[in-house]
């Protein structure tokens, strides 16, 4: 059930207004979208092929969420560029989207995963970015007393996008359900890798949250599939299943 109270149902109407025209939800569609990442599917295959090369991993995220999806050119990648460049509209798009999806579909979560999250974390650039990530700085206004565990990003020659826990250190900690942000999903390994940081350092469920799940319009059936993406975002559907909840 999706949470609701006055200041929610502002926040809902506000993003409503300013980006459901053009933003999209993420969609799990069979044997049209991945079952783990809701990307495009090559025809005839039951999965995408980085996610079914990583299938079987027990470092793996536990569950997965996706708010809306993005790609070149589209008014969505278009806002994810600018709110990394410190966008002021784009920017409070998507503190207001990831805000509203982790607080309003909070019972979701667990009802997911088998109970609420007692750490977050956010997946680190591995590209050498200086200071806060903006994500970070998004997470920090809802997350109120749930902890944060700290990823650090290591550095990595080659194969950024590959599945590898080495690519991210974490200290050990105590925190045994951890909700992972991301803001862009594009083959998920980086958010993957950092799922795998997490597990070795002692957490033993990972519940991953991604902003966008990025599309290559080139790819397979793509175009197919976003001429088709007509209704507008809904913040009420869940990040889990693209259902009402």
């Amino acid at each position: 059930m999706v949470g609701h109270s006055p200041a929610l149902d502002t926040l809902r109407d506000s993003i409503i207004r300013s980006g459901s025209a053009f933003l999209r939800n993420a969609r799990w569609v069979p044997g049209v979208t991945c079952p783990t990442c809701a990307g495009i599917l090559n025809p005839g295959f039951s999965e995408c092929r980085p996610c079914a090369e990583r299938a079987g991993s027990p470092l793996l995220a536990d569950n997965l969420g996706f708010l809306t999806y993005g790609w070149d050119g589209g008014q969505a990648g278009r806002v994810m560029y600018a709110y990394k460049a410190n966008g002021a509209t784009s920017y409070q798009l998507i503190s207001s989207i990831l805000g509203y999806a982790v607080v309003a579909h909070w019972d979701c979560i667990a009802r997911h995963a088998g109970g609420h999250p007692d750490g977050w974390a956010y997946v680190p650039s591995l590209s050498g970015r200086q200071g806060v990530h903006p994500l970070a700085q998004i997470a920090l206004q809802f997350m109120g007393s749930v902890p944060n565990v700290p990823i650090i990003a290591n550095q990595v020659a080659d194969g950024v996008r590959t599945f590898n826990a080495a690519h991210f250190t974490v200290q050990p900690t105590t925190a045994r359900h951890v909700l992972l942000l991301d803001d862009t999903w594009t083959t998920g390994g980086h958010l993957q890798s950092a799922s795998a940081a997490l597990k070795v350092a002692g957490v033993e469920q990972v519940t991953g949250l991604a902003v966008a799940r990025w599309l290559d319009p080139d790819w397979s059936t793509t175009k197919t599939f976003m001429a088709d993406l007509t209704i507008d975002f809904d913040p009420a559907l869940c990040p889990y299943t693209g259902l009402p909840c």
